[in-house]
């Protein structure tokens, strides 16, 4: 029974990464459903926070690589790394993302906030605005503030960065680069992403402060270290080829 409870840590980190993806993916479109003609609770919205200085950002398509291409890795091996080979983090990581969430889909629920975004039929015809043209399509123009792209680059830069300290720089400036992305991609306005940055920071950055590490594992760790190579380039692969046109 020891030798069993020993590893029950890989059971429990795999449904922190099944509950990210049931919150990620499936209640956030529930909730971009409910939302699209304003708040089921308040009666208000959608609104849009734009700026005039949103007014004036264009369209560039290039930004998508941030977006898309580099986001989505990013956040799936630095979550496959904490679950799996810095598991002493997972608990303090997932109660973060957990919190994230909740802030974020109450704000959804209560003030609708919806981004006004490109014709998707009248975008460029190169390869990344095609990519973008299929995003739009399948991505409802609400759920935006805050901005769970900034929200979920912020978090996994600060924990990747906590758990290796050598490379923040790089991990801060793949998070600075996909906030940056939102905008030119017209997915987001500043307040958003402003707004993403904070809670995910704050949140955090709270959490890290108020609860201990677990128990490091340093069993099996190569075994450990192909699993989660081989899962997370699965998961990248498959949820980048639903956006290509």
């Amino acid at each position: 029974m020891g030798s069993i409870s020993k590893y029950l840590w890989f059971v429990k980190n795999t449904f922190y990464i099944i509950g990210y993806a049931v919150l990620a993916l499936f209640l956030y479109d529930i909730i971009a459903e409910i939302t699209l003609e304003g708040s089921p609770i308040t009666g208000l919205g959608p609104i849009t926070l734009a700026t005039p200085l949103d007014a004036i950002i264009p369209f560039l398509s290039a930004f998508t690589v941030f977006y898309v291409f580099i986001f989505y890795p990013f956040v799936i091996y630095s979550l496959g790394y904490l679950m799996y080979i810095r598991p002493e983090k997972a608990d303090k990581v997932f109660l973060s993302i957990l919190i994230v969430y909740i802030v974020a889909f109450l704000n959804y629920l209560l003030l609708p906030v919806k981004m006004i975004r490109p014709d998707p039929d009248k975008l460029p015809s190169d390869f990344l605005s095609r990519v973008m043209a299929k995003y739009y399509k399948e991505d409802l123009p609400v759920n935006c503030f805050p901005s769970l792209h900034a929200a979920n680059s912020t978090l996994f830069a600060y924990w990747m960065s906590k758990a290796k300290p050598r490379f923040k720089i790089l991990f801060w400036a793949i998070a600075i680069s996909v906030i940056i992305s939102t905008l030119f991609v017209r997915q987001h306005v500043i307040a958003d992403e402003v707004y993403g940055f904070l809670l995910a920071y704050l949140v955090s950055w709270l959490i890290d402060r108020g609860f201990p590490d677990g128990k490091p594992v340093k069993e099996y760790w190569l075994p450990r270290a192909i699993f989660t190579l081989v899962l997370a380039t699965a998961v990248a692969i498959f949820i980048i080829l639903g956006y290509l046109p």
